[in-house]
């Protein structure tokens, strides 16, 4: 599946909905659940959307008050994607998480951000019936000496059960 990332959350037309902005690296082969969730401060915005191409963008809704917008607004986003894998018996799940820009609109003058080199960890097995896999990735505003303009800290956890 084509890696993903979210670029901004901007107004709608209509004032107090909102939509997330994001683009696939290459484009899917069929049709993509994207899930996405948006937070800033106490407000949550929560979308979805079948996506099927390069570019998406789709509403999300605020829960607990109003998104702010503007000039070094931000929030954290998280997202998944699950799609078809070529082999027709198979899911094939991505998640992400990033800091994002909060804007009142969208202009041309808004690129996506440029990531560096990815870090990989790569592994595969098999899992036996009535096993599962979870995995778990905590992003949140870091606090004491890991605090830091623009940093985000996270937590990952796989666990085989």
């Amino acid at each position: 599946m084509p890696n993903s990332q979210i670029e901004m959350v901007v107004m709608a037309d209509d004032p107090g909905r909102w939509k997330v902005c994001g683009d696939f690296e290459r484009p899917p082969d069929g049709r993509v659940d994207v899930y996405v969730v948006v937070r800033q401060g106490d407000v949550v915005a929560r979308g979805h959307e079948v996506v099927s191409s390069r570019a998406w963008q789709f509403e999300v809704v605020p829960e607990g008050g109003e998104l702010v917008a503007g000039s070094g607004q931000t929030a954290i986003a998280s997202a998944v994607a699950i799609a078809r894998q070529e082999d027709p018996s198979g899911l094939e799940a991505f998640t992400w998480a990033q800091r994002i820009p909060v804007l009142e609109r969208r202009t041309d003058a808004n690129p996506p951000v440029e990531f560096g080199a990815a870090v990989a960890a790569d592994g595969q097995g098999t899992l036996a019936a009535g096993r599962s896999i979870s995995s778990s990735l905590t992003v949140r505003e870091p606090s004491g000496p890991e605090a830091g303009d623009g940093q985000l800290a996270w937590r990952h956890a796989l666990e085989v059960h």
